[in-house]
C-alpha cells in the first residue's frame, strides 16, 4: 500500500527496508536497556509511523514491530498473544461478511445493471446532475468502493453530459461527490469499522443511513441552483421500472434483513452475493473469473491489515501505550468536543496519503481509549468518522477521486477537477458540523430499531 509514496527502484527499496529494520532494533536496544515500557511503546508508535511514511508495506511493518518490540518486553509470551489475537480476529463473523459484500459490489459494477438504470432515469428525471447523484447512492449501496463508484459514474455519465452541454465543472463535481459516498450502508468501510470500534454492525448501518442520505439530499439541493440544458425526451417509465426494481429489491433485502434483525451481516452478505450473481446471469453479463480475482485481492489486503493491526494494538496496549496516549490528550486544556474534533481532523489528514483501511485499522484504535475515557458516543463518532474518511477523497492536493476521474475523462484538466470537488467537500464538512450540533441524526434510527 505504500509503494506510491516511495520513488526508489526495487533494489533501492529493498535496501531501504533492510536499513529500516536494522535501525529499528538498534534504536530499540539503545532505549530499552533500563527504560520504562511506556518509553518503549512511544518508540514503537514512532517507528511504525516512520516506517509507513517511508513506504514500507503497512501490514508487514505492523507485524514486524509487534513481534520485535513484544519479544523484547515480554519474551516468548508475545507469540501466545499473537496467536490468540489471530484466532480472535478470524473468528469474528463480521469480518467473514467482508468478501461477500465485496463480491456483491464487483458483480453489480460489472453486470451492466447501473448503466441500464442510468439510461432509463435520464428520460424521466431530465436533470442529469440529479440522476448521477441518485445512481451514486444506489452504486454506494451496492458496492461501497470509491474507485469502482467514481470510475463507473465517469464512464457512464460524463460523455453523455458533455455531449448534451452540461457544465463540465459541475459534472466533474457531481461525479466526484457522488462517487465518494462510501458510508451509505452496506458499505465495506463500515463493516471493518464496526468490530474495530466494538460497535454492532447493524447499529452502525442504521446510524450511517440517515446522514448518508442527508448528504445526498444536500448535493441535490446544491445542483438545483445551477441551470441545465433543456432537452426534450419521451419518458420511458416502463424500462425505468424494469431496470430499477431488481437492484432496489436486492439492496432492500440485504439492508432490511439486517436492520430488522432477520439476518446477521454474514447471512445478508451471502444473500446479497447470491442475488447479485443471479441478476448478472439474467442480464447476460457475468465476468466471474475477474470478479473472483478482484474480490480475493481486495479481501486479502483488508483482512491481512485487520489481523496485523490487531496484533500491533495488543502489544502496544500491553506496553502501556494506550495509557500514554490517553494521558497526553486528556491533559490538553480543551473541552471534550474540541478533542473529538481534533481527532477527526487528524483522521482526515491521514486520509490524504493513506487509504481508508489504514486509517480505520491502524490509527483509529490508537485514539479509542481517549474517546472512551471522554465518554464519547462511539456510534455517533463512527458515523462522523465515516464522513471524514470519504471527505478526504475530495480534498486537494491528494484527492484520489480526482485521479480516478482523470483516468476515465482525460480531456478534463486536473486543476478543474480539484475546483469542481470543493463545493461537495464543503457540503460533507457541513454535514459533520450538523452532526456535532444534532447528534441524534446518527443515533435515533438505531435506538428506534432496538426498541
Amino acid at each position: 500500500m505504500g509503494e506510491e509514496f516511495c520513488n526508489y527502484d526495487a533494489d533501492d527499496h529493498m535496501a531501504l527496508q533492510v536499513i529500516y529494520y536494522v535501525w529499528s532494533f538498534s534504536f530499540i536496544n539503545m532505549w530499552f536497556t533500563g527504560s520504562e515500557k511506556t518509553l518503549l511503546a512511544i518508540v514503537m508508535l514512532s517507528t511504525m509511523i516512520a516506517g509507513i511514511f517511508v513506504g514500507i508495506p503497512v501490514s508487514f511493518t505492523l507485524l514486524f514491530l509487534a513481534l520485535g518490540f513484544g519479544y523484547l518486553s515480554m519474551g516468548e509470551s508475545v507469540f501466545s498473544l499473537t496467536y490468540y489475537n489471530l484466532v480472535g480476529t478470524l473468528s469474528n463473523e463480521v469480518f467473514i461478511a467482508i468478501p461477500m459484500f465485496i463480491f456483491m459490489g464487483y458483480i453489480c459494477e460489472r453486470a451492466g445493471l447501473v448503466e441500464k438504470l442510468f439510461y432509463s432515469m435520464k428520460t424521466v428525471v431530465g436533470n442529469l446532475n440529479i440522476v448521477v447523484i441518485v445512481i451514486a447512492v444506489l452504486v454506494s449501496l451496492a458496492t461501497g468502493v470509491v474507485g469502482a463508484s467514481v470510475t463507473l459514474l465517469g464512464i457512464m455519465a460524463a460523455p453523455h453530459m458533455m455531449k448534451m452541454g452540461y457544465n463540465p465543472k459541475l459534472t466533474a463535481g457531481v461525479i466526484a461527490g457522488g462517487g465518494s459516498l462510501i458510508m451509505i450502508p452496506p458499505s465495506v468501510p463500515l463493516i471493518v469499522m464496526a468490530p474495530t470500534m466494538n460497535i454492532s454492525i447493524i447499529d452502525l448501518y442504521a446510524g450511517a443511513l440517515v446522514p448518508g442520505l442527508m448528504i445526498a439530499s444536500m448535493y441535490i439541493i446544491y445542483c438545483l441552483f445551477h441551470p441545465v440544458p433543456k432537452i426534450e425526451t419521451k419518458p420511458d417509465y416502463k424500462n425505468l421500472m424494469i431496470d430499477v426494481i431488481p437492484l432496489t429489491v436486492l439492496i432492500s433485502a440485504v439492508l432490511g434483513s439486517m436492520l430488522f434483525g432477520l439476518a446477521t451481516s454474514t447471512e445478508a452478505g451471502a444473500f446479497g452475493a447470491f442475488g447479485a450473481l443471479v441478476l448478472a446471469l439474467l442480464n447476460g453479463k457475468l465476468e466471474l473469473k475477474e470478479t473472483l480475482l478482484k474480490t480475493t485481492d481486495t479481501s486479502a489486503v483488508v483482512m491481512l491489515l485487520a489481523i496485523t493491526s490487531t496484533i500491533f494494538g495488543a502489544v502496544f496496549t500491553a506496553l502501556g501505550g494506550d495509557n500514554v496516549i490517553v494521558d497526553a490528550l486528556n491533559s490538553l486544556p480543551i473541552p471534550p468536543w474540541a478533542l473529538v474534533g481534533c481527532i477527526l481532523v487528524l483522521c482526515h489528514l491521514l486520509g490524504w496519503p493513506f487509504e481508508w483501511p489504514v486509517v480505520v485499522l491502524v490509527f483509529v484504535p490508537i485514539f479509542l481509549p481517549v474517546l472512551v475515557s471522554s465518554g464519547v458516543d462511539m456510534l455517533w463518532f463512527a458515523v462522523c468518522l465515516g464522513i471524514v474518511i470519504q471527505t478526504a477523497y475530495l480534498t486537494p492536493p491528494v484527492a484520489l477521486t480526482s485521479y480516478y476521474i482523470k483516468q476515465v475523462v482525460p480531456e478534463w484538466d486536473l486543476s478543474m477537477i480539484f475546483k469542481a470537488m470543493m463545493p461537495f467537500m464543503w457540503i460533507q464538512v457541513l454535514a459533520v458540523v450538523i452532526l456535532f450540533l444534532a447528534p441524534s441524526i446518527a443515533t435515533w434510527l438505531p435506538s428506534y430499531l432496538s426498541n
